[in-house]
């Protein structure tokens, strides 16, 4: 059994020229893209971004400069098989050609220093933590209502890497994390990714202090976060990288979901 989020307020995953159109991003294998054009996070990191950390350690960023390199090597494939395919005749040809375009088109695109340095200076501050060693697990929890007036739903998302680089790598260590939204219409967000804040900076001190407003922040809270997160990883082992648990106003799990997509599985079916 399937349930749809009343999705709102949205930002998600992939490159600045794709930004506008990550609603069409879901099934074509790219890791998305955050638009934070119409967004404005209530609590902010603090931290001043270092790009070139960025662009070295962000696991999610790399993934998809990957992806866009591999693209690029089978463009340059397709067009030899245009070339090749000429002497069967134009059609074979241009199958190819429309192919590498494709391809093309995938490939273009680059991550600009402005960009990376929105993504973690005004990125929601959200409280993530490790809980799984083997491999490198962070849980991150934010808030998913996008309209004032809407029930409290708030999202679990599973997020596992191969290094952080500055954290000691403990079990239930509190990682702070900066993340956007993707919005889909509704009340709301569809999902995010949380970028943990020692991908972002070496300073030691700006994480530490992050991690002060992310606590002081917690106290709000009708229940413990870092206690949730902890429950949740215990209740869901084996929820996968990329995967998600949709928490109702209690905190009690009601869904789950892949980020890129729209449906979610109801847990009790």
């Amino acid at each position: 059994m399937y349930g749809k989020l009343n999705y709102s307020f949205i930002k998600t995953f992939n490159s600045q020229e794709e930004i506008e159109n990550c609603q069409n991003q879901k099934k074509d294998g790219e890791i998305k893209v955050v638009d934070y054009s119409q967004f404005e996070a209530s609590t902010k990191s603090g931290i001043h971004a270092d790009v070139n950390r960025i662009r070295q350690k962000d696991e999610i960023i790399k993934a998809v400069v990957r992806k866009r390199r591999n693209s690029a090597i089978t463009c340059v494939c397709f067009v030899c098989m245009a070339g090749i395919s000429l002497l069967k005749g134009w059609i074979p040809a241009l199958i190819c050609i429309l192919i590498a375009l494709f391809f093309l088109w995938r490939a273009v695109g680059k991550f600009s220093d402005e960009y990376l340095r929105e993504l973690y200076e005004e990125g929601l501050l959200v409280p993530g933590m490790i809980v799984k060693t083997e491999p490198l697990t962070i849980m991150a929890i934010a808030n998913m209502v996008a309209q004032e007036g809407a029930a409290a739903v708030n999202g679990c998302y599973c997020l596992e890497v191969k290094e952080l680089d500055g954290a000691k790598k403990e079990l239930f260590e509190k990682i702070p994390c900066s993340c956007f939204f993707c919005y889909e219409g509704g009340k709301y967000h569809s999902s995010f990714q949380p970028h943990p804040l020692y991908w972002g900076t070496m300073d030691q001190q700006e994480i530490g202090e992050a991690l002060r407003q992310v606590e002081e922040d917690n106290r709000e809270n009708s229940k413990d976060e870092w206690e949730v997160l902890k429950e949740i990883a215990q209740k869901f082992p084996d929820l996968g990288n990329g995967n998600m648990i949709l928490l109702d106003e209690n905190y009690v799990p009601f869904g789950k979901k892949n980020y890129m997509d729209s449906n979610y599985q109801e847990l009790n079916q």
